[in-house]
């Protein structure tokens, strides 16, 4: 927790509390306290996996051999609030210290997407980095998708909340807590509402460049559509490997776009259309969910048509596994217990929520990520950090680059983290 933020958050408990011997001396007991032991939790609930390293490793044997490899593409979407381009740097940073990846392209490809449905309005960004390590043996493409100015656009009727006629009569604190709920909260009333659409474009979009080229054949610049049902794209999804990182409600954009573009391969004939969907059926789709806020996001959605058969759709010798849509939608749900915003995912909500054709597969992984502070002998916690410090955290970088029971599983793990590992009932 850094200390500003706590002093602010805690002091905002003292005071909405009444008890003046916890506001006095919050400062002071932060500072002390800010070298203390690690006191967070850190539990994984689900089966093994491999991490990004394990297909770097297969890459670089690949090449060893003088074979074709398969690049790794990783596609980050962020969550509520307002982000500008480069917001994952950090978390960018440390995964590619992670990795070994310790030579990126001087300048990035920067294509504002283009599609029917984000129409005229308020655009997307995506800018694609290439990572390499000094031997030139691995390769990873990072595609940073930037869609907040379209919810900005959309949270216009609040601006004046903010304005200084309204926030000059609030208290300090309470300034601050209406102007976090003002940036952030109204973005899930959005995404359920008519901009859910030029949203779900912009994945849309940034999934279909990462399937549709390599470094060398992406734009440099300026607004482009990437074409769906280009051939092209059937060579990259089927060579390729692919990984999802998103935070917050971006885990259910990742989720429904995934969906949309599987139901949309559904209702087309063409030759193209009935590759993709052979080529999909085969394919792992991992998607790293920070903050994941899954259950919430999904009060008050339809159920999918196709629940509560995944054994007849994913398992081999299943009445439907010739029909599935996908390898496996991997997820891996990352929540804080102490973050307001995010919730763990129930044992049965894949079966009960997700499209059985995408044969989800869930694994939990609570954790703190942000240290308790013990006032009073009792601890509490900052919840913005709570939130949004995902890309602060070594244990997180450390799961999602190497995994969690395999071979390359990190150490820090196997000292930091409990695991239970769960296996398909019968």
């Amino acid at each position: 927790m850094r200390p500003i933020q706590a002093v602010l958050c805690l002091g905002a408990l003292a005071l909405a509390s009444g008890c003046s011997s916890i506001a006095k001396g919050v400062t002071e007991a932060v500072l002390e306290q800010s070298a203390s032991e690690d006191k967070r939790q850190c539990h994984i609930d689900g089966p093994a996996w491999d991490g990004l390293e394990t297909a770097l490793k297969k890459q670089e044997a690949d090449r060893a051999m003088n074979q074709s490899y398969r690049q790794l593409k990783v596609v980050m979407v962020h969550g509520i609030g307002r982000h500008l381009p480069g917001y994952s740097a950090r978390l960018t940073e440390k995964l590619m210290h992670e990795l070994n990846l310790d030579v990126r392209s001087e300048n990035a490809k920067e294509i504002i997407l283009s599609d029917p449905d984000i129409g005229d309005g308020p655009t997307a960004l995506l800018r694609v980095w290439r990572y390499t390590n000094k031997a030139a043996t691995r390769e990873l493409l990072f595609y940073e998708l930037t869609w907040s100015p379209i919810a900005e656009e959309a949270k216009k009727p609040i601006d004046y909340d903010d304005s200084v006629e309204q926030s000059y009569r609030r208290t300090v604190i309470n300034n601050l807590a209406k102007g976090f709920f003002n940036a952030r909260v109204p973005d899930a009333l959005i995404y359920l509402g008519a901009t859910r659409r030029p949203i779900l474009a912009s994945v849309r979009q940034a999934t279909c460049w990462a399937t549709s080229a390599d470094w060398n054949e992406l734009p440099d610049s300026g607004k482009h559509e990437c074409n769906l049902l280009d051939p092209k794209r059937l060579k990259y999804l089927k060579d390729d490997d692919y990984a999802f990182l998103s935070h917050s409600i971006g885990s259910r954009v990742v989720i429904d776009t995934l969906q949309q573009q599987a139901e949309f391969a559904v209702s087309q004939t063409t030759q193209t259309a009935a590759q993709f969907r052979e080529i999909s059926g085969n394919k792992q789709y991992p998607v790293f969910m920070l903050a994941n806020q899954l259950p919430l996001l999904q009060l008050g959605q339809p159920i999918p048509k196709v629940h509560g058969q995944i054994a007849d759709y994913c398992r081999p010798g299943g009445q439907f596994y010739a029909n599935r849509l996908m390898g496996g939608l991997n997820i891996k749900a990352f929540s804080d217990p102490n973050d307001l915003l995010s919730y763990g995912i129930p044992p049965k909500f894949a079966d009960d929520y997700l499209d059985s054709r995408m044969c989800p597969t869930i694994t939990n992984i609570t954790l703190n990520v942000s240290n308790p502070v013990s006032l009073a002998g009792i601890d509490v916690v900052n919840p913005g950090e709570a939130h949004s410090g995902y890309d602060y955290d070594d244990r997180v970088i450390a799961i999602i680059a190497r995994g969690v029971g395999g071979p390359d599983e990190a150490q820090l793990i196997k000292d930091k983290c409990t695991w239970m590992h769960t296996v398909p009932s019968r």
